[in-house]
């Protein structure tokens, strides 16, 4: 797959965990546990930096911090000078 296909993967999870994954998910920590899987099938161990996330047990500032795109740009400068 092909970066710009997994960045826009990872650009639709933070949207989604912006916009309604905080109201959705009434289990604690469960939208970074999905993050997490998916940050993980598209970028491997670099997905782990989504636990991040999980410091912020309100899930109300989460949001406004878009750790999987910043994943992906992440994973972008590693291939480019790998």
């Amino acid at each position: 797959m092909s970066w710009f296909l997994r960045f826009l993967v990872a650009l639709g999870v933070d949207l989604f965990d912006f916009t309604i994954g905080r109201f959705l998910f009434v289990a604690p920590f469960s939208g970074e546990i999905i993050g997490i899987v998916i940050g993980y099938a598209l970028f491997g161990p670099k997905a782990f930096w989504y636990l991040l996330e999980a410091l912020d047990p309100t899930e109300q500032l989460d949001g406004f911090i878009p750790t999987a795109t910043l994943i992906a740009l992440a994973a972008r400068n590693d291939e480019r000078f790998a």
